[in-house]
């Protein structure tokens, strides 16, 4: 679905990550920097810094994602971080998203992220699970800790049927090489709880996703394939299932190995997926590991004046003309949402009065 206004806004409370998990490699091949900089977590003085130019410029986003290329549990302020989020930011963003493995959120810090969640700013967790036992957890993940995991994500969706708290839940599944037999097991363990402790007033999904190799490199069709063969191995579609909705990636990203041909557009990342990094930078997309589509700092420049700004409206105006530069040149893409002519009518418009060439 087209998110609105200035698209998904991605905080980054820390690039540090207590797993390595073969899909990602700058955590199971250990990059000493990830995009750039030094590994770090987010300074809270910054982040209210950040939060008070959002307010300041009126910036509105679909939602709001605290995660990047790190688990935000790592950070120990993260339910503080949500409260002012949803405190200043309510009326501009319609719900405040975490990305997490769950390992560092015990009972304890589960409940202080819960007690973030209001009416009128509502809370998704999404939960990165990936293995239905053990064994396959620490295969594809690198630690054995499936079992706190459940024991966690249990606590939280039993605590909310208690209190009525406003928490949607999401568990992923990533279909890879080492896991994929246990898609139907995944399915069944946590259909069954969500069926039994879900339903109104809350939206629970299930989501398998498709591997990303390097953003749609050598290996993508592999993967694809893959994953299309466990789909329909296990009979997964998208679907409701009792109060569970099932959710299938149908879209392939762009691929160089899969023998189509096919022309690329403008990627409609540049437009809707910002991202602020753990240091403060404004980054243009959530695909760019190497961080080299920076925008600049948000310690010293608003958030409008970067993201419609010459550099960025650069970027997108070589994207409209064909040309994938960079980090641009081998990625995918973000092919979940789309380049609308609107957009692009924007971008030539703002070219043209920052005195660009469009």
């Amino acid at each position: 679905m087209q998110p609105r206004h200035l698209g998904v806004l991605q905080i980054e409370p820390t690039d540090q990550c207590n797993l390595r998990c073969k899909m990602c490699a700058p955590h199971s091949e250990a990059w000493p920097e990830i995009h750039a900089v030094p590994k770090g977590v987010m300074d809270m003085e910054v982040y209210r810094h950040i939060i008070e130019g959002l307010v300041a410029d009126d910036a509105r986003f679909d939602h709001i994602i605290f995660q990047w290329l790190g688990d935000p549990s790592l950070h120990p302020e993260l339910p503080a971080m949500l409260q002012l989020a949803a405190a200043k930011l309510r009326g501009r963003v319609g719900y405040l998203r975490v990305d997490t493995n769950a390992i560092r959120l015990p009972p304890s810090r589960m409940n202080d992220l819960m007690d973030a969640a209001s009416d009128g700013v509502p809370l998704l967790l999404v939960f990165t699970v990936d293995a239905s036992t053990s064994a396959t957890y620490e295969r594809v993940k690198g630690v054995d800790a499936l079992e706190r995991v459940r024991a966690n994500i249990r606590h939280l969706i039993r605590r909310r049927r208690r209190e009525g708290t406003p928490v949607n839940v999401q568990l992923q599944f990533v279909v890879q090489e080492g896991n994929s037999d246990e898609a139907g097991a995944f399915l069944a363990y946590w259909s069954d709880l969500l069926n039994c402790q879900g339903g109104d007033p809350w939206h629970d999904e299930i989501m398998f996703k498709r591997l990303s190799v390097g953003g749609g490199a050598q290996g993508q069709a592999a993967a694809d394939q893959l994953y299309e063969a466990t789909m329909q191995r296990f009979g997964i579609r998208s679907e409701v299932r009792g109060r569970v909705s099932i959710e299938v990636w149908e879209k392939k990203p762009w691929q160089s190995d899969d023998g189509v041909s096919v022309a690329r557009s403008a990627c409609p990342g540049l437009w809707l997926t910002p991202v602020i990094r753990h240091d403060g930078a404004l980054m243009m997309c959530c695909a760019d590991l190497r961080g080299e589509l920076s925008l600049g700092s948000l310690r010293e420049r608003g958030f409008l004046e970067l993201w419609h700004g010459p550099k960025a409206t650069s970027e997108r105006l070589k994207h409209m003309q064909g040309r994938f530069e960079g980090v641009c040149a081998g990625c995918g893409g973000i092919n979940w949402y789309a380049t609308t002519p609107a957009m692009e009518a924007e971008a030539r418009a703002r070219a043209t009065a920052l005195g660009l060439r469009p």
